[in-house]
């Protein structure tokens, strides 16, 4: 069993060093290399921006250091990936007593904040359009 956990670590370890090479050398907003990238779904039937909408733009200017630029096209990308990242060194007993995401109201809230959000960004008018990718 244990054999197969860390070949699990292994395989999902190059699949995201060959995704964040991707990233990196691909631009999502260039017209030549679009077809590389998938579109979001909600957006192509619904016509209106997802909660996701823009974290592939925002991976590409992470990789390149341009967190400015990371907090324009989607504000939660970055929070989301820090979560993520405690929970992870939280499982793995890495530093963190208990995952941020463990606590009894922490999965309420979350979906609270990601619903608003895309509720939010789908405003027309001042504040809300920054909050388009």
């Amino acid at each position: 069993m244990q054999v197969f956990k860390r070949i699990g670590f292994m395989t999902l370890g190059v699949l995201l060093v060959f995704a964040a090479l991707h990233f990196f050398s691909h631009n999502p907003e260039k017209t030549e290399t679009r077809y590389f990238f998938p579109k979001c779904p909600v957006k192509e039937h619904l016509g209106i921006y997802c909660s996701g909408c823009g974290s592939q733009r925002a991976v590409h200017d992470l990789l390149h250091f341009r967190i400015k630029d990371v907090f324009s096209h989607n504000f939660l990308f970055l929070p989301f990936l820090l979560l993520v990242f405690q929970h992870v060194l939280a499982k793995n007993k890495l530093g963190f007593s208990k995952s941020l995401i463990d606590y009894r109201h922490a999965p309420i809230l979350i979906l609270f904040v990601i619903v608003g959000f895309m509720v939010l960004r789908n405003i027309k008018g001042y504040p809300f359009e920054y909050l388009a990718p």
